[in-house]
């Protein structure tokens, strides 16, 4: 396995919900000016159409001593250690669902769904090597409808996400293909949030739906089946770049968007180190 060291610094101490338990702080730094998209024509296209993307993309909320640092060094942890991770919300059949994601193959990606939650997604350019038989489709909008808070809506500040799939069906997979939802020029758009609903306004010339290279590592965390609110209670390959780490959820905060996990070594490391694929 090909790998590149870089590494991210983690300390304890943070306590969470008013009790005494330290949690891993990540330090991010990047750089947006240095970013390339895998479709950059697009990419352009989507920035250009989107001024409200781009102010903050590029300044809003970044001050400049941050600008300044390259992307992501050093990532150690202690694996006992408990961790907040930050959880963001789609859609799956017209219900609200709530996940993380870990990992992207696309390095700017990781770097664009970083800066979106503030919070480290690895580049783990192996995730390609998954069976695309094993993934599931996540819709992700480029247009339309703007998004809410906490994170503006999906990674483009558009409508949050529309997923194909939740835990507990044959097709669900935590592993997923982007596709991306662009609304035409002479069409209305309006909030969509299911499958079904994307896929009727494509046939309707409504839509345009492009399949992007690129796996995004999106452990599903809250959802709803047969009218009931279910919750994951361990999520495993929590990070392919890291073979053997689960996640043992300990608490879940639908209200603030956060989701505590312990992490578990198959190899009971005391700390672990991630070496993130690829320059």
């Amino acid at each position: 396995m090909t790998r590149r060291a870089v590494w991210i610094g983690i300390t304890i101490g943070v306590f969470f919900a008013g009790i005494g338990i330290s949690f891993a702080i990540l330090s991010v730094t990047y750089n947006p000016s240095t970013m390339k998209f895998t479709n950059q024509e697009l990419f352009d296209m989507m920035m250009s159409q989107n001024p409200k993307m781009t102010a903050k993309w590029l300044d809003t909320t970044l001050g400049s001593e941050m600008r300044q640092k390259p992307m992501m060094s050093d990532m150690s942890f202690n694996v006992n250690a408990p961790i907040i991770i930050p959880m963001i919300d789609g859609y799956y059949n017209g219900e609200r669902v709530f996940f993380v994601h870990t990992e992207v193959s696309d390095k700017a990606m990781a770097e664009m769904m970083t800066w979106m939650i503030n919070f480290p997604t690895l580049h783990t350019s192996e995730l390609k090597n998954i069976p695309e038989d094993d993934m599931s489709k996540v819709y992700v909008f480029t247009n339309g409808i703007a998004g809410s808070e906490p994170y503006g809506g999906g990674p483009f500040m558009f409508q949050i996400d529309v997923f194909d799939s939740i835990p507990g069906q044959m097709e669900y997979s935590q592993f997923r293909v982007p596709h991306l939802v662009t609304w035409n020029d002479d069409s209305t758009p309006r909030v969509l949030t299911s499958i079904e609903e994307i896929l009727e306004a494509e046939s309707n010339g409504e839509l345009t739906i492009q399949k992007t290279d690129n796996v995004v590592n999106a452990p599903m965390i809250v959802w709803k089946s047969g009218g009931m609110e279910q919750k994951a209670s361990m999520v495993q390959r929590m990070f392919e770049s890291m073979p053997g780490v689960d996640g043992e959820i300990t608490n879940v905060d639908v209200d603030n968007y956060l989701v505590m996990m312990k992490l578990h070594a198959q190899n009971s490391m005391g700390m672990m180190s991630q070496g993130m694929m690829n320059p």
